[in-house]
């Protein structure tokens, strides 16, 4: 594991990450993401920890699901979406829905990512 001076502790090695199924932007990014996760103080451990296995390319994007902590770190973390997600008001859901619609068309218009097209309510 890392310290939180971001020293890797021996046999741990931080790579960009290769997905062989991305675009070298999108690994980029997802390496980027996967950092900031890693080091973020507030990050859950399993999260933390699924961060470094993929950093030091002892885990692929594809098999994160696969891995146990991998699963469940992501399958707790989806769940406390969605309670936070249904405590919203419409409102606030409504502004949450604007928001990330203009995020994606400054990422498209700027050549950056996947396209997104959000679902039809």
């Amino acid at each position: 594991m890392s310290s939180r001076n971001d020293t890797p502790t021996p046999g741990e090695r931080d790579y960009p990450v290769a997905e062989p199924d991305l675009a070298e932007e999108q690994n980029a990014h997802l390496t980027k993401a996967l950092r900031g996760v890693r080091d973020a103080p507030s990050a859950p451990p399993e999260l933390q920890d699924i961060a470094r296995k993929m950093l030091s390319g002892r885990l692929e994007l594809k098999d994160v699901l696969d891995d146990p902590s991998g699963f469940r770190a992501l399958t707790d973390g989806i769940s406390g979406m969605r309670e936070s997600w249904r405590s919203m008001s419409p409102q606030d859901r409504q502004a949450v829905r604007a928001k990330v619609e203009e995020k994606a068309a400054e990422a498209e218009a700027e050549g950056v990512g996947a396209t997104y097209r959000p679902r039809e309510a």
